[in-house]
């Protein structure tokens, strides 16, 4: 059984005419009928539980009705509406400052409050060296109280009032007096009352200090209750109210969404996760989709900068020659039409990318692809095995020249290790042209949203509840049967909190920077091949939406190891990742009742069209 219940509580103040008139006036106001009063609902319609142990944080902003509803709680009030049903007994810390007597001294002032809170003297006796004590008094005993700093006097009410254990505790904002070490040390004793078995109410607009001690939250807005149960969660959705990314209504909206049932959980929001979404919802199957990013989109996401449309992620080119793909991808977005083209920096020269005659010219001179074949044969080493490593691979492919000009840098940066000490099958392939051909792909479809991708998702996920700033690990503690499925597109390993080991990704840094120019390189990437500059190409992002600005915005894009807490962008997979991926698949199997999909899921490089496809085919067969 509970120990506290409010059940429904509203909390209504009168204002009007009769806090300024006397009897007289008030008389002749009512007979001339011009005496003017208002109802102001300071809590409507509040409701919680709590058991012995249990704390309840409260939030809100100021005037949201925290401190009205504590008083209904602790009995200094009745409630207007509802009831509060208190099964023991309880001590309430409001006030600190209040009850004293500037007056009198420390010590006289210490056993009026005591008096005040219903402590005997026998009990203030032998309570009080142990009081002045803890509030760190010793040497203001016998001084006036009024000469005590604002932090003493709260130190002093906070020792007086936590030397009970009741059943109850109700605390409002006491947590934040004094200095920072009896900050710290009045915590610590909230927890030794909490220990012994007290409900607690903490109100405090420290989120840290809610998320640190409370076992659950209420948030409160202008009186009405927004949101009551887990503390991550709600903090996590406050937290966003505050930084303006969502409103208040929004905020109801999600909560009230986390508190259905679905069919699907779709972890990820990027074009897998929106597509198999999509597919379910036509169904006729409730999905609920989060991202623990602040935005949807995953990879995709673009921002406005400028006017100019960011892929914030690196460039996304959308191309594929499946007819399926591309007309569903056209069902929820125009796209632009755009054909791909790189070129690739190393030494002063600048050189056409993918390797083509134009390549062939700028590195050799050579004019026909006869002599184009001829030199590329005579750089090739005979091997009298197969390739062992990315470098005897990529020599085998495409000879010393195109290897130590474009490919050995550009990859050691990328993967960050030796081309020696990569496995071959990284390239299997290096496509080579001869042709002055440079279209970097060669798919019958190619484009880009008219926009950016984020119109494409947002139509994807069209009449579906999707929250950002939602890791899993967070909802699942909140709301385990939540849905009957789960999709995840997230790594597969931390699904398994790493149990078997880490596979191995690797990481991206973008440096994005808006120059005082209308044009920085001519055209969407340029990649670096050389160890220095430490980036692997640049993305001069005008290009890629074909947006005139007398600006422009481009992104350095930095290789980097990845480690827990960074974002994976793609899987390294070698032979020890791919034995150890299928040992994860071996747990995968024994949880049905979730999918893994996309890059991350399925430890494998999708481009944009296969994560369309795959997710097609998943949800078909569901």
């Amino acid at each position: 059984m509970s120990v506290l219940e409010v059940k429904n509580v509203s909390i209504r103040y009168k204002t009007g005419d009769f806090k300024e008139i006397g009897l007289k006036e008030y008389v002749m106001r009512r007979l001339t009928h011009n005496y003017h009063v208002s109802y102001f609902w300071a809590d409507k319609d509040v409701s919680f539980t709590l058991d012995e142990g249990e704390m309840l944080g409260i939030i809100g902003s100021n005037g949201a009705g925290k401190s009205t509803l504590l008083k209904a709680v602790s009995g200094i009030m009745e409630p207007t509406k509802g009831k509060v049903i208190r099964r023991g007994n309880v001590a309430a810390l409001l006030e600190l400052g209040s009850g004293f007597d500037g007056e009198l001294t420390v010590k006289e002032n210490a056993y009026l409050r005591g008096a005040m809170l219903g402590y005997t003297r026998k009990f203030m006796d032998e309570t009080y060296d142990q009081i002045i004590e803890f509030a760190e008094l010793q040497d203001f005993q016998n001084r006036p109280f009024k000469q005590l700093s604002s932090g003493m006097k709260s130190r002093l009410a906070f020792s007086i009032a936590s030397m009970v254990q009741p059943d109850i505790l109700i605390l409002d904002e006491v947590l934040s007096v004094g200095d920072g070490a009896f900050r710290k040390k009045s915590e610590t004793k909230m927890r030794e009352i909490i220990a012994r078995g007290a409900a607690t109410i903490l109100v405090s607009h420290s989120l840290h200090q809610i998320q640190e001690l409370c076992t659950k939250v209420l948030w409160l807005e202008h009186g009405e209750q927004i949101a009551c149960g887990d503390t991550a969660v709600i903090c996590g959705l406050y937290q966003q109210y505050l930084d303006k990314t969502i409103t208040l209504d929004q905020a109801g909206a999600i909560w009230a969404a986390l508190n259905e049932r679905y069919d699907y959980l779709i972890v990820g929001s990027g074009l897998y996760g929106s597509v198999f979404a999509r597919e379910m919802t036509d169904k006729g199957k409730k999905c609920l989709v989060i991202d623990k990013r602040p935005q949807l989109g995953g990879n995709v996401y673009c921002e406005d900068v400028e006017g100019i449309t960011v892929h914030k992620y690196g460039a996304h080119i959308f191309h594929t020659d499946n007819e399926k793909v591309w007309a569903y991808v056209n069902r929820f977005a125009a796209f632009r039409p755009y054909t791909h083209r790189v070129t690739a920096v190393s030494g002063e020269k600048e050189y056409s990318l993918p390797f083509n005659m134009r390549t062939f010219e700028q590195l050799w001179g050579v004019k026909t692809p006869e002599e184009a074949k001829k030199k590329l044969a005579s750089q090739r080493p005979k091997l009298d095995h197969e390739p062992e490593n990315l470098e005897e691979q990529a020599l085998a492919l495409v000879g010393k020249d195109i290897y130590k000009t474009l490919v050995k840098g550009y990859t050691e940066k990328q993967w960050g290790r030796p081309c020696k000490s990569l496995p071959a099958n990284i390239i299997k392939r290096i496509p080579l042209r001869f042709t002055k051909d440079d279209r970097y792909f060669e798919d019958k479809h190619q484009g880009i949203p008219e926009g950016g991708y984020n119109g494409l998702i947002e139509k994807l996920l069209e009449g579906i509840p999707a929250v950002t700033e939602m890791s899993y690990e967070k909802l699942v503690n909140a709301f385990p049967d939540i849905a009957k499925k789960t999709v995840y597109t997230g790594p597969i390993d931390e699904f398994f909190g790493y149990e078997l080991g880490q596979l191995e990704y690797r990481s991206l840094r973008f440096e994005t920077e808006t120059l005082e120019q209308e044009d920085f390189q001519g055209h969407a990437v340029v990649n670096y091949c050389e160890k220095k500059p430490p980036y692997t190409r640049i993305i001069e992002h005008k290009h890629l939406s074909g947006q005139e600005s007398p600006k422009t915005v481009v992104t350095r894009e930095y290789p980097r190891e990845w480690v827990p807490g960074r974002e994976a962008y793609y899987p390294v997979g070698d032979e020890r990742d791919q034995a150890l991926y299928e040992q994860y698949l071996e747990l995968a199997r024994e949880r049905p009742e979730v999918i893994f999909g996309g890059r991350l899921g399925e430890y494998k490089y999708y481009d944009m069209d296969d994560a369309v496809a795959a997710a097609l085919v998943r949800a078909e067969k569901e």
